[in-house]
């Protein structure tokens, strides 16, 4: 009867694979913003894990459908899927434009928000790993939320710093668009917590 019921394990690996490539293409993003010189290279290994989280997202769905009952609701599932490579195609995005913008100096406020961005996506790994343990799930969310806040603030300090005193149109246009990028993409963090606390809720 293995055909009937394959191993679960496989499936919340397959998550858990995806969540951790966020993880990787985060920090590397990190980096890259506090040592700018690294950004050409890391839009390169950025689009090489988004790639390897892409293969983990297909590996997903065909786990899923060999799967006679899964562990989850497969709409659930496809959706919280869906958000996690958008929040992966955001920090992708953010490299290239650094590079397109040519961000080629340090912005104390890029780095800041990057950080945050590294803490709220460790904290969506953490939760995908424990997706079986609602308490855990939702404790993990929280801290997204309070990332996603102060992410907010961040963003409206660094964007009041540019416009300060007579700056440099080129780059208000520069670091604001960053500036943009960045905070989207903690949006989109706080979407895939609101996501998993649905599925927690439900499932519980």
């Amino acid at each position: 009867m293995s055909w009937l019921f394959p191993d679960e394990r496989r499936f919340f690996e397959d998550f858990s694979a995806i969540a951790a490539h966020l993880t990787r293409v985060a920090i590397l993003l990190e980096q890259a913003l506090d040592e700018p010189a690294r950004l050409p290279d890391a839009v390169v290994t950025i689009g090489r894990l988004q790639t390897a989280a892409d293969d983990a997202a297909r590996e997903l769905d065909l786990h899923m459908d060999n799967l006679f009952i899964p562990p989850m609701d497969r709409e659930d599932i496809h959706l919280l899927s869906t958000r996690l490579a958008m929040v992966g195609d955001f920090i992708g995005g953010t490299a290239r434009r650094a590079v397109s913008l040519k961000a080629t100096s340090r912005r104390e406020a890029a780095v800041g928000l990057a950080r945050i961005l590294v803490r709220a996506v460790g904290e969506i790994e953490a939760a995908v790993r424990h997706v079986r343990e609602s308490d855990e799930v939702l404790a993990r969310c929280r801290e997204v939320k309070r990332a996603e806040e102060e992410g907010d603030a961040a963003w409206q300090a660094a964007v009041a710093e540019l416009f300060a005193g007579a700056p440099d149109p080129i780059e208000v246009i520069r670091w604001k668009s960053l500036y943009d990028q960045l905070e989207d993409t903690l949006d989109a963090c706080d979407d895939v917590a609101n996501e998993l606390e649905t599925l927690t809720v439900k499932h519980a």
